[in-house]
C-alpha cells in the first residue's frame, strides 16, 4: 500500500509538472526521454479533458474570447486549479473568480461575472427535479403565522448581479438566437436563473426582486425578507413577484 500510495503521489506531481517528471523513472520502464514522452501523452489527455469540461459548463464565454484564447485560459486555469475530483462536471466552479484576477481578460471586464451566471446555469442543469407542490396548502396558514414562511425555491434557482449586461450578453450567444445582436454596455443587469423539467432560462430580475428572491433562498423568512426589500424599494410589488414565480414553479414549497 505505502509503494502505490508513493506512485500515485509522483504520477499526479508530474501530471501538473513537467519537471517533476524525473520522479516517475523509477515506476516506468525506459530511459527518461521515453517516460517523459508517455507522461506528456497522460498530460495532453488530462489538459484535454479539463478543457472540454470548461467548455461545457461555459460556452458563451468561448464565444465570446475565440477557440485559441478559450484554449490558453483552460491550460492557466487547470495548471492552477486543477481537479481534485473524477467527476469533472464541478470542475471550473472558480473560474469567475480566476478570469478576475487574469492580467490577459481585464479588457473584457464582464467576463468574471459572465463567467459566473454561466456557472449557475450549469449547476441548474444538474439540480434536483423540484417536487410537486400545492400552492392551496398556503391557505392553511394561520395568518398570524404567515409572516414566518420560509420559501422552497426550485433546486438550481439563483441570482447573479452584475455591474454589465450579462443577460444580454448570454442570450444573443443562445443558439437558434435569430434577433439583433446590439448590446448596451453600460447597462447593469441582475439574472434570474431557473430550471423548470430540462429547459434552464436566464432571464433579467429587478434589483427589488432578486433582492427579496436571494434573501428567501438563504432561508430569511417571509415577513423579515419584504420588509428588508421594501425599506430600500418602498415600489417592490411582492404580490405580483408571487404571481409570477408560483404558477412558473420557482416556489416548490415552504417550511414554517
Amino acid at each position: 500500500m505505502p509503494e502505490l500510495l508513493d506512485f500515485q503521489a509522483d504520477f499526479a506531481a508530474a501530471l501538473r509538472e513537467r519537471q517533476r517528471t524525473p520522479a516517475m523513472e523509477r515506476w516506468l520502464a525506459g530511459s527518461g526521454d521515453v517516460v517523459d514522452r508517455r507522461m506528456a501523452i497522460y498530460r495532453a489527455n488530462m489538459m484535454a479533458a479539463a478543457e472540454k469540461a470548461l467548455a461545457s459548463a461555459y460556452p458563451v464565454i468561448r464565444q465570446v474570447v475565440g477557440e485559441d484564447f478559450f484554449h490558453g485560459l483552460a491550460r492557466e486555469y487547470q495548471r492552477g486549479a486543477p481537479s481534485t475530483s473524477g467527476d469533472l462536471t464541478g470542475f471550473g466552479e472558480s473560474f469567475g473568480a480566476f478570469l478576475a484576477a487574469f492580467e490577459h481578460a481585464r479588457s473584457l471586464p464582464y467576463l468574471p461575472d459572465l463567467a459566473r451566471l454561466e456557472w449557475a446555469v450549469h449547476r441548474a442543469y444538474g439540480a434536483a427535479d423540484a417536487p410537486d407542490w400545492d400552492p392551496a396548502s398556503l391557505a392553511t396558514v394561520e395568518p398570524d403565522r404567515q409572516a414566518e414562511i420560509r420559501f422552497q425555491w426550485a433546486p438550481g434557482t439563483a441570482i447573479v448581479e452584475s455591474a454589465h449586461p450579462i443577460v444580454r450578453i448570454w442570450t444573443i450567444h443562445q443558439p437558434g438566437y435569430d434577433g439583433e445582436f446590439s448590446v448596451a454596455w453600460d447597462l447593469a443587469d441582475t439574472a434570474l436563473v431557473a430550471r423548470d423539467g430540462y429547459l434552464v432560462s436566464v432571464t433579467g430580475c429587478s434589483p427589488a426582486d432578486a433582492a427579496f428572491i436571494a434573501a428567501s433562498l438563504a432561508g430569511t423568512p417571509f415577513g423579515e425578507a419584504a420588509a428588508g426589500v421594501l425599506a430600500g424599494h418602498p415600489d417592490f410589488d411582492l404580490g405580483a413577484l408571487l404571481g409570477r414565480a408560483i404558477p412558473a414553479r420557482l416556489i416548490c414549497g415552504f417550511t414554517l
